[in-house]
């Protein structure tokens, strides 16, 4: 299976000459956190620029001196196999696509597997090697603002919520805090940033940070006002084939993880199931 059969070839990238406003507005328009880098009026690639370049750099305002050169990549022509290698080892979510002018051709992510190679590969193996026994987990009734601090110290971008009987009772995500808050420009200083493993997404926790604004959240409001409370959910005998059905078909990220008995064991994200990918491909 080849790279250029997954990717996709409709890409959003910035040039260079170019600034730090460009990128960030067309970060902010696109959704994208992260963004290949071409030579202006060519498909060149020449770099990659990501929410954490800006905020290790909050005073450059040229793009050739924010970005990162020389990124990690792969061949239209390559397999599969070797992007899903290169995600595991680098702790990324997307690869640029080059071909073999080294001009920009295509993105494949992580979503792309799970949508589009694991179906065809028709893993059945178990997910129980895979998920993970550490959740990022808060009580239903703890209040958001608190919520949103315990996220951003996790470097999480999600919260399995627990009802008093420490049963499963939702999933918090920032989305959810961010339809509840109110962002303010503030000159706020802050000690620490979002983590790179979120690149890919333009969350409530890079507009904080990038903008040097402050998000208000109302004391009064709870986890349980606002959280999903219908959650797709799995348990450890579960195939990898099925989760990912499940993923791609709700548009999630992770699924919480049951025992026979319906108590919550784990969590599984989209780029767990690359291992697995990894062993059969």
């Amino acid at each position: 299976m080849k790279v250029r059969e997954i990717m996709s070839k409709s890409v959003i990238y910035a040039e260079v000459p170019g600034s730090r406003s460009e990128v960030i507005e067309i970060m902010a328009k696109s959704g994208k956190s992260g963004l290949p880098v071409v030579k202006k009026g060519t498909r060149k690639l020449v770099g990659m620029v990501t929410k954490t370049d800006l905020l290790r750099n909050p005073d450059e305002e040229q793009l050739a001196l924010l970005m990162t050169r020389n990124p990690v990549v792969v061949h239209v022509e390559d397999d599969v196999k070797k992007a899903v290698e290169l995600m595991l080892k680098h702790g990324i979510r997307r690869l640029p696509v080059v071909n073999e002018e080294d001009e920009l051709a295509g993105i494949i992510s992580v979503a792309d597997i799970v949508s589009k190679v694991i179906p065809r590969l028709n893993i059945n193996e178990p997910i129980k090697a895979y998920y993970r026994r550490q959740v990022p987990a808060i009580w239903d009734k703890t209040p958001l603002n608190i919520a949103y601090e315990v996220m951003r110290l996790l470097g999480s971008k999600y919260l399995i919520a627990l009802n008093d009987e420490a049963k499963l009772s939702g999933i918090l995500t920032e989305e959810d805090i961010v339809k509840s808050a109110e962002i303010t420009s503030s000159e706020k200083k802050f000690s620490s940033a979002p983590s790179e493993g979120t690149e890919w997404d333009w969350d409530v926790v890079t507009i904080v940070y990038i903008f040097k604004k402050e998000l208000k959240i109302p004391p009064d409001i709870r986890v349980r006002d606002v959280m999903v409370r219908k959650v797709i959910k799995v348990n450890e005998y579960t195939s990898i084939r099925e989760c990912a059905r499940k993923m791609s078909h709700f548009n999630i990220d992770q699924l919480p993880v049951l025992d026979v008995k319906g108590k919550l064991i784990g969590v599984i994200e989209d780029k767990d199931l690359l291992s697995a990918v990894f062993k059969v491909l």
